[in-house]
């Protein structure tokens, strides 16, 4: 047969080359992505949700979530109408939920109502009708009988770590976003793995705010797209399609199957 000439070896090898620095800058980005321990800094979406939403975003690496905080997100699951009409809430399927969550390399934003503020103390009588009410200082004999003060509260911040501290403010979870970055395809991407939301907050666009948030995330970390896997049967495709402009991907599973996949590239 012919023999391959020195042009068509250096061109696999080129290939070969090229190959392996891509993956090289892949597992590159993925890592740093995954290193992130302020994954919201610097979004933009997420600067106006308090403007739109009485809900606040916390970005938590899944193995740093609280037991308390797993199963508000396993509790949003089990009430998810799709999931109860496709296989119903086994204890199996609940332990690979909880797995998932708490996996090293998963990212998660919690979505919590935000707390109400303190309310202020209540007018005396007197103060309510108008009167100036002038309170007399403590006698030095009366400070042992008193209670010590309260510390004053706490101001909420965006980022308050990633322990025991998320704790103290924070506000009732109604909704959550499981990301994960991975490679697929040869390519970078951001998996977003569950989108869950309670049903007082269903229908209100915070779903889709969510959705441009992970956008965000993925183009902050320069990501080529945005993976997800849907049930044919949730009525959340037609949100997934429809209003974020997701389409079937090219790797997604015979017509067959009850799954499907969507992909999007990054918006510029």
């Amino acid at each position: 047969g012919a023999r391959r000439g020195p042009r068509g070896g250096s061109r696999k090898k080129l290939a070969k080359t090229e190959r392996q620095q891509r993956d090289a800058t892949n597992k590159a980005l993925i890592a740093k992505a995954n290193a992130d321990t302020d994954l919201l800094a610097g979004t933009e979406v997420v600067r106006d949700i308090g403007e739109k939403f009485d809900v606040h975003f916390e970005a938590v690496a899944g193995a740093q979530l609280q037991a308390s905080e797993v199963e508000a997100c396993l509790s949003l699951l089990s009430a998810s109408p799709a999931l109860a009409e496709a296989a119903g809430w086994k204890q199996e399927e609940a332990e690979r939920r909880r797995s998932a969550l708490a996996a090293p390399d998963t990212h998660v934003l919690l979505l919590r109502k935000r707390p109400l503020p303190d309310e202020p103390p209540a007018l005396s009588d007197a103060e309510a009708e108008g009167w100036v009410v002038i309170h007399h200082p403590v006698e030095p004999k009366d400070l042992g009988r008193l209670a010590p003060l309260a510390p004053p509260p706490q101001p909420f911040t965006q980022a308050a770590g990633l322990g025991g501290g998320r704790e103290a403010a924070r506000g009732e979870i109604v909704g959550f976003l499981q990301l994960r970055f991975c490679i697929q395809s040869d390519r970078p991407v951001l998996h977003l793995q569950e989108l869950e939301l309670a049903e007082p907050v269903r229908a209100s666009g915070l779903g889709e705010h969510a959705m441009q948030t992970a956008e965000e995330l993925a183009r902050k970390h320069c990501m080529s797209g945005l993976v997800l896997t849907c049930l044919k049967s949730n009525p959340a495709l037609s949100f997934y399609c429809d209003k974020c402009r997701y389409s079937v991907d090219e790797t997604s599973r015979s017509a067959a199957k009850e799954y499907v996949t969507l992909s999007k590239g990054v918006p510029a």
